[in-house]
């Protein structure tokens, strides 16, 4: 607990309307990674959508990882912050993933590569990094997400 001259304690009594706002955020972050492969992974897209997926998605990994970290930093119980390390490790794993694909995008055509860049080995080698770390990413953050609302469900109902 922290305590500053001519302030109120920023402990306990403050973390669930903080937790709230940091989990509000957490939802809108998981929105947008769940949607973000449905909307330009598409063969009928443009060309430059491969592009634009992994810009996107790692700036979505980037805010998520510090998002995460306000959470865990606001989290009251042991639960919610273990839940936003393993969200955490596997959005970093899918971040890694994008940034592998990214190069091997701009190394062969940037916004003008071809559908046939999906068969290269070594964009098959990041796929098969972020694929997985993505649903890892979607699945943990949702169990983090359920598993703060049935603590604030109990936290609320045993006062």
């Amino acid at each position: 607990m922290t305590t500053t001259v001519g302030s109120a304690s920023a402990g306990p009594a403050t973390a669930p309307a903080h937790l709230g706002r940091r989990l509000a955020l957490l939802g809108a972050v998981l929105i947008v990674a769940t949607g973000l492969p449905f909307i330009f992974l598409r063969e009928d897209g443009p060309r430059w959508y491969h592009l634009v997926f992994h810009l996107l998605g790692i700036t979505v990994c980037a805010v998520g990882v510090v998002v995460l970290r306000e959470v865990r930093r606001a989290a009251a119980s042991t639960t919610l912050r273990v839940l936003t390390w393993v969200s955490t490790v596997a959005m970093i794993g899918w971040m890694v993933g994008h940034l592998g694909e990214l190069v091997t995008v701009l190394t062969h055509g940037g916004a003008h590569a071809d559908h046939d860049l999906f068969q290269h080995p070594v964009h098959l080698f990041f796929a098969t990094i972020a694929v997985p770390a993505w649903m890892a990413t979607v699945l943990s953050m949702l169990v983090l997400l359920i598993t703060a609302g049935i603590q604030a469900i109990i936290r609320r109902v045993r006062r």
